[in-house]
C-alpha cells in the first residue's frame, strides 16, 4: 500500500517537474520575442512581463515536491554530516516537521487567496489577464503534494545520497556496486 503511494506521489510530481520544464521553455520563446520585438520594431510588449513573473512562480513551485521526493534539492549538510547520527535522525525529523508546515500553510494560505481571486473574478494586468487564481492554484497543489513527498520520502539514512525511490534508480545500489533497484512490481524501498 505504501509502495503504490508513493508511486502515485511520485508520478504526480514528476509530472509537476514536467510542467515546471515546459513553463521555462515557454518563458524563453516569451522573453526572446519581447527583446526582438522590443529592439527589432520598437514594439515591447504589455504581456511578456506579467507572463513570465507567473510563470517563474509556477516552474519554481511545481518543481520543489518533486526534488524533495528524489533528494535533489538544495541543503546545506555541513552541520548535519558532523552530527551524531542519533542527532542527525533528529534533524531529518525536525526538516520534514518544517516542510509539512511549509507545505500546510502554502495549501492553506493559497486554497483561501485562490477562492478570494476566483469569487472576486481577480485577473493580472496585459493583454491575456491572467486569472489570478490559477497561480494560487499552483501554490495550493504545490503544498498538498510537499506535504506527501515529507510524509512519503523522509531523508535518506545515508549523507549524501537520496531515498531509494519505486519507479527510480536506487543510487545507494549503485554507489555501493549492488544492482540498482528499477521499480519493478512488488519491490519494496
Amino acid at each position: 500500500m505504501l509502495t503504490r503511494a508513493r508511486r502515485a506521489v511520485l508520478a504526480c510530481t514528476r509530472a509537476m517537474a514536467v510542467v515546471a520544464m515546459a513553463v521555462v521553455g515557454v518563458m524563453m520563446l516569451t522573453i526572446t520575442y519581447d527583446v526582438l520585438a522590443r529592439f527589432l520594431f520598437a514594439a515591447p510588449t504589455d504581456w511578456a512581463y506579467p507572463l513570465n513573473s507567473v510563470g517563474v512562480l509556477v516552474a519554481t513551485m511545481l518543481a520543489v515536491p518533486h526534488l524533495w521526493a528524489t533528494g535533489h534539492h538544495i541543503s546545506m549538510d555541513l552541520v548535519h554530516r558532523a552530527l551524531p547520527p542519533a542527532a542527525r535522525r533528529v534533524a531529518d525529523v525536525v526538516t520534514t516537521v518544517a516542510t509539512c508546515f511549509l507545505g500546510v500553510v502554502l495549501a492553506v494560505t493559497a486554497f483561501r487567496a485562490m477562492v478570494v481571486a476566483y469569487t472576486g473574478g481577480l485577473t493580472g494586468a496585459g493583454t491575456f489577464n491572467i486569472p489570478l487564481w490559477v497561480p494560487d492554484a499552483v501554490l495550493f497543489v504545490t503544498g498538498v503534494f510537499l506535504v506527501l513527498a515529507a510524509l512519503l520520502f523522509p531523508p535518506s539514512p545515508t549523507d549524501d545520497v537520496p531515498a531509494a525511490v519505486p519507479g527510480d534508480v536506487d543510487v545507494r545500489a549503485e554507489q555501493q556496486g549492488a544492482a540498482p533497484l528499477t521499480g519493478t512490481p512488488g519491490a519494496t524501498p
